[in-house]
């Protein structure tokens, strides 16, 4: 696909892909420190305070100032748009994506100076985070399951993350620490999401990975898009039926279902999972956090977000058979790895 705005300041060593409205991006590569959000201690603390004082600013403005602000940034900045367009719902997976891009990776034939600030905030540099975490979760627990099966087909199932960003990096970082683990695997990404655009997109990217010097170069990876309710998780049990063979699973849902799905929803979908996976599938994911600092820093989200915080939700998640094994806790999300539990099991 030709784009219709193309990116005039290629980077060596990044890989370039075109979104369905013709406009080249960056591929995302969390081993590539173009992307990287490296914070230490520190720095987190200071990023963090730095966002809780343009909070109080804000908030101290009167409310038809801060309308006027939000009126005068939606008009000059897509990023914006897109963040005031998630009102009531939830942001769109291409939207994240352009938020993780960072301001220097932004195509300057169509961004403007306002979505550099945007994607430099602490929330640009915590959802770069977020990615960076899921993705290591993922390819670290792959690493050891694909270890110990040479043979066996590995399917990543991407839950309402649009471009299945985060399962594309975990293979880049199983590419690079562990080389040869995938040669001779077939990999199939699964997008299931009721957007297109997002995993139009994530097939693009994927494919300019795999092109001469890209980092997955040589894979036999495939990216598919399912049509995906959240709310209607029959669907997935019915995909996952379909598949035949001896199989890997490791699902993920970076930003979306566990931080946007309500109580139901998130358990008909883990509750599936736990029912028609092998018992060492494992579920990666992001949990928004229910504390003050929580709140803070997603204040500026108009999105419907879910407040349920790490304890409410390793509840929730064990009543639907599958146990919080790690989380690493960031100032935007718990960030978490699960494992199946027992307590469905005892209680179907």
């Amino acid at each position: 696909m030709q784009p219709k705005i193309p990116e005039k300041n290629k980077k060596p060593g990044i890989c370039y892909a075109v979104t369905d409205d013709g406009l080249e991006l960056p591929v995302i590569d969390v081993t590539n420190p173009a992307f990287e959000a490296s914070l230490d201690e520190r720095e987190l603390n200071f990023q963090i305070q730095k966002f809780l004082q343009n909070v109080r600013s804000t908030e101290k403005a009167p409310a038809f100032l801060r309308e006027l602000i939000f009126r005068y940034m939606r008009r000059r900045s897509v990023i914006m748009r897109g963040l005031m367009g998630s009102d009531g719902t939830f942001l769109s997976g291409m939207n994240t994506y352009m938020l993780k891009l960072g301001p220097d990776n932004l195509n300057k034939g169509y961004f403007s100076n306002i979505d550099r600030r945007i994607t430099e905030s602490p929330a640009g540099i915590f959802a770069r985070l977020r990615l960076q975490d899921i993705s290591r979760l993922l390819a670290d627990d792959l690493a050891v399951r694909l270890s110990a099966d040479k043979k066996a087909a590995l399917h990543m199932l991407n839950i309402g993350s649009g471009p299945a960003i985060d399962g594309i990096n975990a293979l880049i970082v199983l590419q690079k620490e562990h080389p040869g683990l995938l040669d001779g695997r077939q990999v199939f990404i699964h997008s299931l999401d009721l957007d297109n655009a997002g995993p139009n997109f994530g097939a693009r990217a994927l494919a300019a990975l795999q092109g001469e010097n890209g980092p997955l170069h040589g894979l036999d990876v495939h990216f598919g898009h399912i049509p995906y309710d959240w709310s209607k998780p029959e669907t997935l049990r019915d995909f996952l039926n379909s598949l035949d063979g001896q199989n890997i699973f490791a699902a993920s849902s970076e930003g979306a279902l566990f931080e946007y799905g309500s109580d139901e929803e998130v358990t008909g979908n883990l509750r599936v999972l736990s029912d028609v996976t092998p018992g060492d599938t494992i579920v990666t994911g992001s949990v928004t956090r229910g504390d003050e600092l929580g709140r803070k820093v997603n204040s500026g989200s108009r999105a419907a977000l879910q407040f349920r915080g790490l304890e409410a939700f390793s509840a929730l998640a064990l009543g639907a058979g599958w146990k919080v094994e790690t989380s690493m806790d960031r100032p935007l999300s718990h960030d978490v790895l699960m494992k199946k539990g027992l307590e469905y099991d005892l209680h179907p």
